[in-house]
């Protein structure tokens, strides 16, 4: 048995595209070999930059941060639902998630991906036309009580933002921002995607992989 590691994070970068309203990622040298001997750089970013996790606090005032979260909600049997050939901004229903998620025993212990394909087009205007979980969607999986939903676009919804409110309150984490899904689209994996433990953090950047036997 070989196990295969998939990286299904964006970089981080100065000029990294972020959600409207939050400040371009910077990410600047702070000390170099030459100069000081060693090198290092300073990092200057929202937590919600790149491939990221959002805490229940995201949303949900007296929630849990993103350092009180169990770490057991950030790793799980992972899934892909491919939502790629739907049309901008349309909906991710519960209907559409049942068809997709028929035969497979989905729920604790599981982490849904939905794969877009909006990743390709991230830092350009359509990038933010990409279809998301609407209110019936995200009942459905908030009653699965799976470990986490997850989604390659910028958020997992559309104002205003009711998968969000639904998920978090559940305690269900959400991973925005993913890349590469295409990659384990029909493939048994486990997913790991741990945050940096952020006092009163809302979210937090991740190294988000799958984890493939072969």
């Amino acid at each position: 048995m070989v196990l295969k590691v998939i990286d299904l994070s964006m970089e981080i970068k100065t000029g990294s595209p972020v959600f409207p309203g939050y400040p371009t990622p910077i990410v600047h040298p702070w000390t170099t070999i030459r100069e000081h001997g060693y090198y290092s750089n300073i990092l200057q970013f929202v937590e919600h930059t790149a491939t990221h996790v959002d805490a229940p606090a995201h949303f949900i005032e007296g929630a849990p941060t993103i350092d009180a979260v169990p770490l057991e909600r950030f790793m799980g049997r992972g899934i892909v639902v491919d939502a790629s050939h739907l049309p901008p901004k349309a909906s991710i229903t519960r209907e559409f998630l049942e068809k997709a998620l028929s035969g497979r025993s989905v729920g604790r212990g599981w982490i849904v991906l939905i794969m877009t394909s909006y990743d390709r087009k991230a830092g350009t205007p359509e990038w933010f036309n990409h279809p998301g979980l609407d209110e019936s969607g995200a009942r459905y999986l908030a009653e699965l009580d799976v470990n986490a939903v997850g989604i390659d676009a910028p958020s997992i919804d559309h104002e205003p933002f009711p998968a969000h409110r639904i998920l978090l309150q559940k305690g269900i984490v959400i991973f925005e921002n993913l890349t590469n899904l295409e990659l384990v689209k029909g493939r048994e994996f486990m997913f790991y995607a741990f945050p940096l433990k952020i006092v009163k953090g809302s979210a937090s950047p991740v190294r988000a992989v799958a984890i493939i036997e072969e």
